[in-house]
């Protein structure tokens, strides 16, 4: 499933299924890439609310055997939130630059949302959905 299709199924959040989650189990695994936000293993756990490592990783291997995963209405409301930045940071930047996204999620940030944070530690460190949906509001508003 292509980032685009996975984000028109997962925005509205109506009716995921485990299909929906092991797919953006095996996306959220390829932020690990230095190309894309070369997230650590613990920074994906805290970016999904915390869960423990070992769920992360059963869910992680079922998904990369392509079996489907049951996840909480939580976990997939962050996937999308988190699907939703990746790719507003995708049409903010120039197609040529796709390092400009990487760049600003990792780089801190002076403005009153962030205080001085970047925005991948903001999200970690404040740590909720609410923290997720303003990245989001605010890269929308980046965008208009």
């Amino acid at each position: 499933m292509s980032t685009d299709a996975m984000y028109q199924t997962l925005s509205p959040l109506k009716a995921t299924t485990p299909a929906h989650a092991s797919a953006a189990l095996r996306w959220f695994d390829t932020m690990r890439r230095d190309e894309e936000w070369g997230l650590s293993l613990d920074e994906q756990i805290q970016l999904l609310g915390g869960i423990k490592k070992r769920t992360f990783q059963e869910w992680k291997k079922k998904a990369l055997a392509d079996e489907p995963v049951e996840l909480s209405r939580d976990t997939m409301e962050r996937f999308s939130l988190l699907l939703g930045i990746y790719k507003a940071l995708k049409i903010v930047a120039p197609s040529d630059r796709m390092d400009i996204g990487k760049q600003w999620f990792n780089t801190p940030n002076q403005n009153s949302l962030f205080a001085g944070l970047s925005p991948k530690e903001f999200l970690i460190t404040i740590g909720t959905v609410e923290a997720l949906y303003a990245v989001r509001r605010y890269l929308a508003a980046a965008r208009d």
